[in-house]
């Protein structure tokens, strides 16, 4: 008789501190939360004060952990540095070189039990129980850019000291602003800590599970505006998989996604710079590749019609419109690098085929979607 092959992350020994630290504040939560609302009523200043710090907290995680650290999708002023450091050690998720060691290896490895959430576990696994398996120590091979900056290895070495300063600092302001102990302590540490906690948590769990696949469908991550409401803009998780390296997550102008706002106010006012942006280019091109592997998946399933006039036609525009974005982004990329004092006539030139190229393709886009919804209108044999 055979039995199932367990994973790296199964056989691996229970790490009993964050077990025991997130096992002890949930109970204390559900027990003390009740209680308080009980005996009396918060006031606005706690609500509005526990709620900055849970803001705090979450966009220093997405904007700070994720997209600062683990991508380096942009660079901040010392500062910035300084206040992103000091909220996120106050979410009490690790250090920055711990969240960004797991984060890089979720990305290496993605849908394998190499992956630290490893997401084919299920839910429960890649939303919190991974977190009580015992990783070792941190590889300093996915992080020797990060080893270089002296206030992550100060955070790293001194986390546990640091984390525990922080909410105690925050509590105790919480608490002298309100004149709520009790409540600055309930809802401005245990509550908060829940929200901030499963809401990251969701991003490893349901944003691999619950949503649409835009632009791959290769990988298990998904994309889910509900999510990007609750993770403050970390739900668009599939152009986040396909596209890592870029700043945003919810690409489109109308995307919730405040990370992406806080980062590019930041840069305007000096605060922070070298932002990296995928080119549009690309996105559409991966957006018609995507497609094109949904179309040819959805023709294979008729049975009862001969679809093979349709695949050629799918096969067909997708290769003319991959061939257009390569070229219009060769265009582009010249047009870029071209001095504009001394190359003035070659840019006109560009300019025009770049106008020329750009028609052709939205064109070509519009009958490429009248495409899509006709063979999505062809019923597939179940």
């Amino acid at each position: 008789m055979s039995h199932p092959v367990k994973s790296a992350a199964s056989s691996a020994p229970i790490a009993w501190t964050p077990l025991l630290f997130i096992a002890s504040y949930h109970l204390a939560l559900f027990i003390a939360l009740p209680l308080y609302l009980m005996w009396q009523t918060p006031g606005a200043s706690l609500l509005v004060g526990a709620l900055v710090l849970m803001a705090g907290s979450l966009l220093s995680i997405t904007a700070g952990y994720h997209r600062l650290y683990a991508h380096r999708t942009y660079r901040v002023r010392k500062p910035v540095e300084a206040v992103l450091l000091f909220f996120g050690t106050l979410a009490v998720q690790g250090s920055v070189l711990r969240w960004a060691h797991d984060h890089r290896l979720h990305h290496r490895y993605l849908d394998s039990e190499k992956d630290p959430y490893d997401t084919p576990q299920g839910f429960w696994h890649s939303h919190i129980l991974w977190i009580f398996k015992d990783r070792g120590d941190i590889d300093e091979r996915y992080l020797k850019d990060l080893m270089a900056n002296r206030w992550l290895v100060f955070q790293h070495r001194y986390y546990g000291l640091l984390m525990a300063l922080a909410n105690i600092v925050a509590v105790a302001v919480l608490a002298w602003i309100t004149g709520d102990v009790l409540g600055a302590v309930v809802i401005g540490f245990l509550f908060r800590l829940f929200m901030v906690h499963h809401s990251t948590w969701f991003i490893n769990s349901l944003a691999h599970m619950w949503g649409s696949k835009p632009y791959s469908t290769e990988h298990s991550a998904v994309n889910n505006f509900i999510l990007a409401l609750l993770t403050y803009g970390e739900g668009y998780h599939n152009f986040h998989h396909t596209f890592a390296g870029d700043y945003r997550n919810g690409v489109r102008w109308y995307q919730f996604d405040p990370p992406k706002y806080l980062i590019w106010l930041m840069s305007k006012l000096g605060l922070a710079w070298d932002l990296k942006r995928t080119d549009p280019l690309m996105i559409e091109k991966r957006l018609v590749q995507a497609d094109r592997k949904f179309l040819m998946e959805h023709l294979n399933r008729l049975r009862d019609i001969d679809a093979s006039a349709f695949a050629a036609a799918v096969e067909a525009m997708a290769e003319k419109l991959s061939a257009k974005i390569v070229a219009a982004k060769a265009e582009m990329d010249r047009y870029r690098s071209l001095d504009r004092r001394s190359h003035r006539e070659e840019i006109r030139l560009l300019r025009s085929r770049l106008r020329a190229i750009k028609q052709e393709i939205t064109h070509d886009l519009r009958t490429w979607r009248k495409l899509y919804y006709l063979i999505l209108e062809l019923e597939p044999a179940y």
